[in-house]
């Protein structure tokens, strides 16, 4: 889950900087400060989301999928 949310993050941060100078006319300085803003914003996000469905789930998240047998695997 945390690899989800920081590989989006970097990549939502990176875009955030980037449209903020070129389109938004931002300073340099203050699109150098969106990078880490909009990337923990959205790491944090995504990384919310995908606990909060885990625990939808009703598993623990500490079965690993091939544990599983045959029998429960069309199951769950």
């Amino acid at each position: 889950m945390a690899w989800a949310g920081i590989f989006l993050g970097m990549i939502a941060g990176l875009a955030a900087a980037v449209l903020s100078f070129a389109i938004g006319g931002l300073p340099l300085w203050a699109s150098l400060l969106m990078y880490p803003a909009a990337g923990t914003a959205v790491a944090v996000a995504v990384i919310a989301v995908l606990v909060w469905r885990s625990l939808l789930d009703g598993s623990d998240g500490q079965e690993h999928p091939r544990s599983r047998s045959e029998s429960n695997a069309w199951t769950a």
